[in-house]
């Protein structure tokens, strides 16, 4: 039987988006302030973050990650932009953005882009980031000239960490430059800022940089930027979800069996932790057994060509393994204490790979 993932007659997913509990798009589905919203009108279902316009598009347990997409912020040049980052976050609420898995991106000509924290825990406009893209001649910045746009490292482009995760931001786009003249080497273009996941952005800076001298409003307008958020839970508001447990180091473990807290959340934020299977285990630590055993299928057989004959059934037993999504692959393989005489397949339930040892 599968692990399970939401609440008993809860929605597990919305569209191909699988929504575990915490999460739930149901009153009485999901934990204050893990609360979405789908959107079935549309077609694929669209999921976000409560009612905001932050689309839902995965959700990580073992992470405790939540990917949404977000867009960019804009400016002409020789106007200064104050903005606001928020994705629908509430202030007090448990998701805010990750500051490991995101950076602060500024592309534009001679522009200073800042970061402040728009929360209550800071002063006033408190910068948090800054960084600024500067320009050179013209000629230097052709469209498809790889030189200038293989890196974002302050010409054309600037990249920054996100200092500290917050649910909102407050971003200022300045023109660092006077007016152009007509015998100025420097165009006037737009300035754009956005927080993006730093994989992402190392994969596609290249594109993005040459992309934006080129056309920058329609890389503004077209560009759907994913960005990476993270959650924790309030040991005392959520204590339901911990139990004493005198057999493990932490005295303590998640609702489920065969499950461990984990402490080190964002921030390290006293009293704010997270939950996760133990070694061996994988399902859902936030629901009573939600973590099981991963099952493994062994065949042992005297000859090796009857091995090589067991391949199409393990290929069968991958397929029903399936259902378990977003699973990594786990092979488990003989003792070479076994005689050559004697081949096994090994199979686990959660891959659709098989090995064999002789």
């Amino acid at each position: 039987m599968a692990a399970p993932i939401a609440l008993p007659g809860c929605p597990e997913t919305c569209g191909d988006i699988t929504i575990p509990y915490p999460f739930g798009t149901r009153q009485g589905c999901y934990r204050q302030g893990f609360d979405l919203t789908c959107d079935e009108t549309r077609h694929p279902p669209k999921l976000s973050v409560g009612g905001g316009d932050a689309e839902v598009v995965g959700i990580s347990i073992p992470d405790g990650t939540v990917w949404i997409r977000t867009k960019m912020l804009d400016t002409s040049a020789l106007q200064q932009l104050n903005g606001s980052w928020s994705a629908g976050l509430r202030p007090d609420g448990p998701l805010a953005l990750s500051a490991r898995h995101n950076r602060f991106v500024a592309m534009g000509c001679n522009l200073l882009a800042n970061l402040f924290a728009h929360d209550t825990f800071y002063a006033d406009r408190d910068r948090i980031g800054v960084c600024a893209a500067l320009c050179v001649v013209r000629t230097s910045l052709q469209p498809g000239d790889s030189s200038t746009t293989s890196s974002c490292s302050g010409v054309g482009c600037c990249q920054t960490p996100v200092a500290q995760g917050l649910p909102s931001y407050t971003i200022e786009l300045n023109d660092l430059a006077q007016r152009p003249t007509a015998a100025s080497p420097y165009p006037v273009v737009h300035g754009a800022a956005f927080i993006a996941d730093e994989e992402w952005f190392r994969g596609q800076q290249t594109a993005l940089q040459r992309n934006f001298l080129h056309d920058p409003r329609k890389v503004v307008d077209s560009t759907v930027v994913p960005t990476v958020l993270e959650w924790s839970l309030n040991m005392r508001r959520d204590e339901d979800l911990f139990v004493e447990d005198t057999s493990v180091s932490q005295w303590k473990r998640c609702i489920s069996l065969n499950s461990v807290i984990v402490e080190d959340v964002e921030g390290n934020v006293f009293g704010q932790a997270r939950c996760n299977c133990s070694s061996g285990y994988e399902g859902n630590p936030y629901l009573p057994d939600g973590c099981q055993g991963r099952v493994v299928a062994a065949v042992v057989v005297a000859r090796a060509d009857v091995v090589l004959g067991l391949v199409p059934a393990a290929r069968a037993l991958a397929s029903v393994a399936g259902a378990w999504r977003r699973r990594k692959v786990h092979v488990v393989v003989l003792s070479s204490s076994f005689t050559t005489s004697l081949g096994a397949a090994f199979l686990a339930a959660d891959g659709a790979a098989a090995r064999m040892a002789s």
